[in-house]
């Protein structure tokens, strides 16, 4: 039997995983693996996205020499990270442009959300339009190829509200791909990306109820094993454990109070589906992502609030106006302008939560945040004319000192987004020099890292 002064985490996880838990999950402890620095802890790649565009005049901050001297209206809700940040403008999903795709008359979504990450156009196939799923796997995919195998989820994407059609699947609710014409879609029932993350599934009450009481008697089995080692731990560790065991308690709440019909986890939703949930919902799965990657169940993960063309209501902003219909409104239409920059500006809000949630993970001598790259993404410019110019996007966390930070704005006037490709995988250590199609690619943007 290994003397309990000598345990480590792996370890520690594997007697866990032998009572059916693997994905209890501690979070990383220095003084039981070693890691001390920020650098000895792994990097992570999170891609936020959300869809229609931007207004381009409210969205821009103020800079001088580079530097953001004044938050816009739609970044105001980022201030409080404007240290962790890198507003990125000039890139353009180039891929998209008509001249690249193998037929005319793709929608322009799904075009800008099948290159956005893979920089390769779309098939054809038999989708609207006579359209079909990227041509390549997306960068996401490729860097968690790359990391295989280090942790027991590969890849993780997570969507709200990223519903399915009546017909199946479509090339719009997604921008993962595992490869040519092998889409990954979001999971949106957190029930069922609680049980991906940390555990075994279940779909009725009484199998909840089972889980609730097998995971209590493996958390109580933990807390009493971690009290041996307790010496070992420094006093961070032990406030990081705490941290996270009531981190873990609370989402493992929430499901249990789930109604008989198991579509809710408790805490006011009802409906993982319900647009008038969508904040609650959002908070949840943020937390759930924070948590797998926190505990190093996985390295990488997608959010996409809603889809491509993403036809949401605005009814957690006190609107219900759509979404999608609001973006098509000429720029003369001063109340739909005011009402895509609220919506705009409440989704910045839900990318400053992942932000918050980030920093609350302490490693080493930073954060979680501190440890990865954090994107959010757009698959278009401009929504009321389709344009994938000047594509929006803010970059977050530094993953290890290879990113400029500090409230950086690099403006780079026409760039393809191929080479935010390059330099994404190049940043993970991969040996790639082109990313998506080649022609399109002409190397890392050294403007974004240090």
């Amino acid at each position: 039997m290994k003397d309990w002064r000598h345990i480590d985490r792996r370890d520690f996880l594997r007697g866990a995983g032998a009572l059916g838990l693997a994905g209890l999950a501690l979070p990383i402890l220095p003084s039981l693996s070693g890691a001390q620095a920020t650098s000895d802890f792994p990097k992570r790649l999170v891609i936020f996205h959300s869809g229609n565009g931007t207004i381009a005049s409210n969205w821009s901050p103020q800079s001088s020499n580079g530097l953001i001297t004044q938050m816009s209206t739609i970044l105001d809700p980022l201030t409080p990270h404007l240290d962790d940040l890198l507003v990125l403008e000039g890139l353009d999903i180039t891929v998209a442009k008509g001249a690249y795709q193998p037929r005319s008359g793709f929608h322009a979504h799904e075009r800008g959300l099948g290159g956005i990450l893979t920089g390769q156009p779309l098939n054809e196939g038999t989708m609207e339009a006579f359209s079909g799923y990227a041509n390549g796997i997306s960068v996401d995919q490729a860097i968690a190829n790359s990391l295989m195998g280090q942790t027991g989820l590969n890849s993780l994407q997570v969507g709200l509200i990223t519903r399915r059609h009546g017909s199946g699947w479509y090339n719009r609710d997604t921008m993962t791909y595992a490869a040519a014409d092998q889409p990954l879609f979001a999971e949106s029932d957190g029930s069922k990306l609680f049980d991906r993350i940390f555990g075994e599934g279940a779909t009725t009450a009484g199998a909840y109820e089972r889980i609730r009481t097998r995971r209590q008697s493996v958390l109580d089995f933990v807390k009493e094993d971690l009290s041996r080692v307790e010496r070992k731990l420094s006093s961070e560790d032990r406030q990081r454990l705490a941290q996270h065991h009531t981190a873990f308690r609370e989402l493992e709440t929430q499901l249990s109070e789930a109604p008989p019909s198991c579509d809710g986890p408790g805490g006011g939703v009802g409906n993982w589906l319900s647009e008038d949930d969508m904040t609650a919902i959002s908070d949840f799965q943020i937390q759930q992502t924070v948590r797998g990657l926190a505990c190093d169940r996985t390295r990488v993960a997608t959010i996409q609030y809603g889809k491509g063309l993403g036809a949401l209501s605005l009814r957690p902003i006190g609107l219900t106006d759509s979404w999608h219909a609001l973006s098509h409104e000429g720029d003369g239409n001063a109340d739909a302008q005011s009402k895509l920059t609220q919506l705009n500006t409440y989704i910045a809000a839900r990318f400053a939560k992942l932000l918050a949630e980030m920093k609350a993970v302490p490693e080493g001598d930073g954060t979680l945040l501190d440890n990865s790259i954090v994107l959010w993404v757009n698959e278009l410019g401009k929504g009321n004319n389709h344009d994938h110019d000047d594509v929006p996007i803010i970059m977050a966390g530094s993953l290890q000192g290879t990113f400029l930070t500090g409230g950086r704005h690099v403006q780079l006037g026409e760039r393809a987004n191929n080479d935010l490709l390059i330099t994404l995988c190049q940043a993970f250590g991969m040996n790639v020099n082109t990313f998506g199609l080649p022609e399109l690619c002409t190397g890392p943007i050294s403007q974004i890292l240090v």
